[in-house]
């Protein structure tokens, strides 16, 4: 069952906020699922909540993970052209806590949210993964609003090929940039990276923010990827060991961008790719008990007639 369009936020001078929900009904006695929120790629410039570079059928893909009884969501953000850093990213916490606020009508555990992102929507998903607590990231409150905030942190992150250390990564790497038009990052972050503000840059990396209390995390990359070196899933892992945070790196050989191989899909790894990812989710996020049938209340004792 899909639920698309799920107005998740809206903010004046902006489209509305949307994603989709992808569920099956629960069965009997089974209790609330883990929700896992998809973000989606395009150098922050482009793409949508139905659409991943390199997958032909994301929402059939979005559709099987949710058959495996959990509760996922596809969101769209605000894209660069429309709102510089860090828009996107309190974007997707917004998404994060409106997946709370309705647990009960989507039937979600609120204990047990994930993040994926894939390219810049890794970038996005590693950050909202370890900024927890971060207040300049977090969204502004719904001054209507007179219900307690819910929380938009996350229990599990889940990072395909996204760009973490933002001081050392060229967003040109891998593809042709016109003379004198901004770069991909230099349209995210609103200025050029050499350009920008002392900090400004740092401010967007995911490794800004790592502490002994971050949710555990899944890197994935392609060997062979031009536009993300794998360095950066190395150094992304490599900070996480160093805080002793539960952390797996998989680096698929002779595949680049998207998991591709000499740039055509390659089933083979991609299959591999969502087996382990659905292992990791699975580990992170172990099936409850079924809820205990209730039990009838013991009749009285009847009372003696003397």
């Amino acid at each position: 069952m899909v639920s698309p369009d799920l107005i998740y936020g809206q903010i004046d001078g902006f489209r509305p906020l949307t994603l989709d929900l992808y569920q099956i009904p629960l069965k009997p006695k089974e209790t609330a699922r883990p929700a896992i929120l998809f973000v989606h790629g395009g150098l922050w410039t482009k793409g949508d909540a139905r659409h991943a570079s390199g997958f032909d059928d994301l929402p059939g893909l979005l559709a099987s993970l949710a058959a495996k009884d959990y509760v996922v969501a596809s969101v769209n953000y605000r894209l660069a052209s429309e709102a510089h850093f860090p828009a996107a990213v309190q974007d997707v916490k917004s998404a994060v806590r409106w997946l709370r606020t309705h647990a009960s009508e989507y039937d979600i555990d609120t204990t047990r949210v994930m993040v994926w992102g894939a390219e810049a929507g890794g970038q996005i998903a590693s950050l909202v993964g370890a900024s927890c607590g971060v207040n300049v990231l977090e969204p502004a409150a719904d001054e209507k609003s007179k219900a307690p905030m819910t929380s938009d942190c996350v229990q599990g992150v889940i990072d395909w090929a996204g760009p973490v250390d933002l001081t050392s990564w060229d967003s040109t790497a891998g593809h042709e940039q016109p003379p004198n038009t901004p770069t991909p990052l230099g349209t995210y972050m609103g200025c050029e990276p050499a350009d920008c503000a002392p900090g400004v840059v740092k401010a967007a990396s995911p490794l800004s923010y790592l502490n002994n209390m971050t949710p555990a995390f899944l890197i994935q990359q392609g060997a062979m990827d031009a536009l993300v070196p794998v360095a950066q899933s190395h150094t992304l892992y490599d900070a996480l060991q160093t805080l002793h945070v539960p952390s797996t790196l998989v680096v698929y050989p002779e595949v680049g961008k998207d998991f591709a191989r000499s740039g055509a899909a390659d089933p083979a790894t991609q299959a591999k790719v969502i087996a382990d990812m659905e292992d990791f989710i699975a580990k992170t996020f172990p099936p409850m008990p079924a809820a205990e049938e209730e039990k009838a209340p013991a009749p009285k004792a009847r009372k003696k007639r003397k």
